[in-house]
């Protein structure tokens, strides 16, 4: 079965490889004189980017796990308590830890696929001057700075450490500008302060600017960056206020629409993602072809390397939750004989090949918002918030009466619980101190991932990869 799915892929991407798949780094056609005045070339760069960004191979290069940021999302998970594969694959490196470490060509995939496109968001942004007046240059100019400042902070959080508490630590090191050098590390405040200033000067730019559809980014969707970055740096009254702002003009999905499958782009709650579609599909290097334990042309349900659910997750989940319906229970199901206890329905995608990558959802706006407010003193809007998003996944729910520490552990479970497999729990493992915990009584994590590793590990952050470490006489590796 492996042997013709591979088959496959190689047959179809030689014909579906078009200039677009191909070129992710335009800058060899396209001077700086023509940035300076041209949009659409500026916009070309940019386009690029969203390009590279849901394009297969770039990062690590014939590997199947590489297929852009949704990737990236996808193995920090299969970092986290919540997430398990039941086989030693596709993801396993990530399961087990290994893949952080510097020898494994892992430990380049979140480095690969965000420094490359830095380096074209410092082309356009050494084009496009702060002060510039022409709109769309604006526009073009609040993307490059949302993307720049987004992909540090993805970096920041692999390969630095938590921001609280080690802000003169070192991060990652900076690049505003184009050069062939290596740089040394900065510290974890001097990347944040970065990031920051990035993304406050894009929400000012993006102002009224309406994107044509949510591959792109919007003021939104730098609102909520901006949110998230906050949370990290304990600027809680800010991040709730840009939580707020950032989901705002979105509507909650309904029971029906949430277990469709979050393939669709258009998802009322989609804030930023990828459209797939036949020339651009990468078929089984693919987030379905990994994730989708129904599809069995893909490697879950095809070769059963399952994507499943901790067991104690799952427990935690109410019955009157309809999230619950996401995954199989331990009885089994009716409408997939064939599939394990635990495992996830959540992502499926009927089109096989062409599910689209949603990367941001408005939903993870209300957990931040509701943390956000406890930490800052707010426990009563932080409930009403946490109770607008729970009562319409537990019709049962109510306002919750739990306070200080307990409060924060609920809004935490319930996001653990919405945003499953969609790229928040590893790094919120890491943020709020929580220790890795798979080897518990009755736990169904697999045999080479049932471990523990306590909060604090040097474990949680990612070693800088073995190929920068022989390029970079500057570079400083982080402990094994």
């Amino acid at each position: 079965m492996k042997k013709i799915i591979i088959l496959l892929f190689v047959l179809k991407v030689c014909v579906s490889c078009d200039k677009e798949f191909l070129d992710t780094d335009p800058q060899s056609t396209i001077n700086t004189d023509q940035l300076a005045k041209s949009a659409s070339s500026n916009e070309a760069l940019i386009n690029g980017i969203y390009t590279a960004l849901r394009s297969y191979g770039l990062a690590i290069g014939g590997n199947h796990e590489d297929y852009g940021h949704k990737s990236v999302l996808s193995a920090m998970d299969m970092m986290s308590n919540d997430m398990l594969t039941t086989k030693s694959s596709w993801y396993g490196s990530f399961y087990n830890y290994l893949g952080r470490q510097q020898t494994s060509v892992r430990s380049r995939l979140v480095w690969n696929t965000y420094y490359p496109q830095i380096k074209s968001a410092n082309l356009v942004l050494a084009a496009i001057p702060s002060n510039i007046t022409d709109e769309k240059l604006k526009a073009v100019r609040g993307q490059a700075l949302a993307l720049r400042g987004y992909f540090y902070f993805m970096l920041a959080r692999t390969y630095g450490p938590t921001y609280v508490g080690n802000e003169t630590k070192l991060c990652v090191p900076i690049y505003t500008e184009i050069t062939v050098v290596g740089k040394a590390r900065s510290t974890s405040n001097e990347v944040y302060t970065l990031i920051e200033n990035d993304l406050k000067e894009s929400i000012e730019l993006l102002s009224g600017f309406e994107r044509k559809n949510n591959d792109a980014i919007n003021q939104n969707v730098a609102e909520a960056f901006l949110a998230e970055v906050y949370l990290e740096m304990g600027k809680y009254s800010e991040a709730a206020t840009l939580a707020h702002s950032a989901r705002e003009s979105y509507e909650l999905l309904t029971e029906k629409e949430w277990l469709t499958g979050f393939y669709d782009i258009k998802s009322k709650e989609t804030m930023w993602g990828a459209t797939i579609t036949s020339g651009t599909t990468t078929f089984v290097a693919s987030f379905f072809a990994h994730f989708d334990n129904t599809n069995e042309d893909g490697y879950a349900g095809g070769m059963g390397i399952y994507k499943n659910i901790d067991k104690n997750l799952y427990n935690s989940i109410s019955d009157t939750d309809f999230r619950k319906k996401a995954f199989v229970a331990p009885a089994g199901s009716l409408i997939y004989p064939g599939l394990p206890a635990y495992a996830n329905i959540k992502f499926r995608d009927p089109t096989i090949t062409s599910g689209h990558y949603i990367y941001l959802r408005s939903s993870e706006m209300y957990y931040v918002e509701a943390e956000s407010l406890a930490r800052s003193g707010n426990e009563t809007a932080a409930k009403q918030v946490l109770y607008e998003i729970t009562v319409t996944r537990d019709p049962v729910y109510t306002l919750s009466t739990n306070s200080g520490t307990a409060l924060i552990n609920e809004i935490i479970l319930q996001k653990r619980i919405e945003l499953w497999g969609e790229g928040c729990a590893w790094y919120d493992m890491k943020r709020l101190g929580v220790s890795l915990t798979r080897d518990y009584p009755g736990s169904n994590h697999s045999d080479f991932g049932k471990f523990n590793i306590p909060a604090g590990s040097n474990e949680f952050i990612f070693q800088m990869p073995q190929a920068e470490m022989d390029a970079n006489p500057l570079m400083v590796q982080n402990p094994l």
